[in-house]
């Protein structure tokens, strides 16, 4: 086989958006067109890969052209793969140690089931670091040509967060805050907890005994994401509270419904790796924050409420998931490597405490 041959490889899976819950089946089929003659591999097979991405704050000495010593700050990049599975596809028939495949196509089902427990991918994320990230490499590995053939697919993974099995996402959650001119808002979240798509009810009462002008209140859901020690909040929605604007009376009674956009929003989550020491944490949280903007100075203030993001608890609504919301599918390239997966050890970057 030369190095400017190549092999025709698709593969399709039962889940055509790439979307799964932790602890699913996923099902596919590998089509390989052989343009080759004689093909000659150790063997086909899939993995199942999870990775962590983080930042660390660095220090180093650097000198200058007059020779001094001085201290630089610098942003160190880890990479870190806390899961790899492998799943054989075709293996050599007994007493044979390789596989021959001739000109043609071929076809050859596969399945595996994810393991149950699994950090959610870093969705929406509108920066690389930090993440979560989940990929299925199709291997041909072939025994005397240097390079293995690798197609990757990126994965969606979220694990099951039932909202109906977590006691605080039924619950009211309070909230009071106050400022210099005797304005109060109280309230409360009619449920801590809420799903992709739904209403979250929020119940207010604001007291203005002053008659201040209340400029609006700004509701901000906000997804904090921390891998390791490094941490990324990200908007998921921004709005106006409807008729508070400009708002000067004495009170204001309400419940409001904000609804929560109805596409991927990763669960709240907290997951420890094992895959190296110390173990690193991965924690998905959010929290509803508003901003009370009111007329003078030192006059705004702030509250934060958190805020518990399930995923569909039933089958039915599962499908609905998988089949309703758009995502934009990426290509799946093939990459030429110089060997297999490297080993944890290899590619693992010390992280300075």
């Amino acid at each position: 086989m030369g190095a400017n041959e190549s092999a025709e490889i698709q593969v399709s899976f039962n889940h055509s958006n790439l979307f799964y819950f932790a602890g699913e089946q996923i099902l596919g089929n590998i089509s390989f067109q052989s343009t080759h003659e004689k093909l000659v591999l150790d063997g086909i097979f899939l993995e199942f890969i999870g990775e962590i991405g983080f930042t660390t704050r660095q220090t180093r000495q650097q000198r200058d052209s007059n020779g001094r010593a001085r201290t630089e700050n610098y942003t160190e990049y880890h990479r870190i793969p806390f899961m790899t599975i492998c799943f054989p596809v075709v293996k050599p028939q007994y007493g044979q140690r390789e596989i021959t495949l001739y000109r043609g196509q071929y076809s050859w089902p596969f399945e595996f089931i994810l393991p149950q427990c699994l950090p959610p991918s870093s969705v929406p994320s509108t920066i690389e670091f930090p993440y979560v990230k989940y990929n299925i490499r199709i291997v041909l590995d072939k025994p005397w040509y240097k390079l293995n053939k690798k197609q990757t697919y990126p994965l969606t993974i979220f694990p099951r967060v039932n909202l109906y099995q977590i006691q605080p996402a039924q619950q009211p959650v309070p909230f009071s805050q106050s400022n210099r001119k005797k304005i109060q808002l109280n309230g409360y979240l009619l449920e801590g907890g809420v799903v992709p798509g739904k209403n979250l009810s929020l119940q207010i009462n604001l007291q203005n005994p002053k008659r201040s002008e209340i400029k609006r209140i700004e509701a901000t859901l906000i997804q904090h994401r921390e891998v390791a020690r490094s941490h990324h909040a990200e908007i998921i929605f921004r709005m106006d509270l409807p008729d508070i604007r400009e708002f000067n009376g004495t009170d204001f009674n309400r419940t409001l419904n904000l609804q929560i956009p109805s596409t991927y929003l990763a669960p709240t989550y907290t997951y420890m790796s094992q895959c190296c020491s110390p173990s690193l944490s991965i924690n998905f949280t959010y929290e509803l924050k508003l901003d009370v903007k009111v007329r003078g100075l030192f006059t705004d203030f702030t509250i934060h409420v958190p805020v518990i993001i399930g995923t569909e608890p039933t089958s039915d609504q599962q499908q609905l998931i998988n089949s309703s919301v758009e995502m934009v599918m990426p290509s799946a390239p093939v990459y030429d490597y110089d060997e297999p997966p490297p080993a944890y050890e290899s590619v693992v970057t010390d992280v300075k405490e």
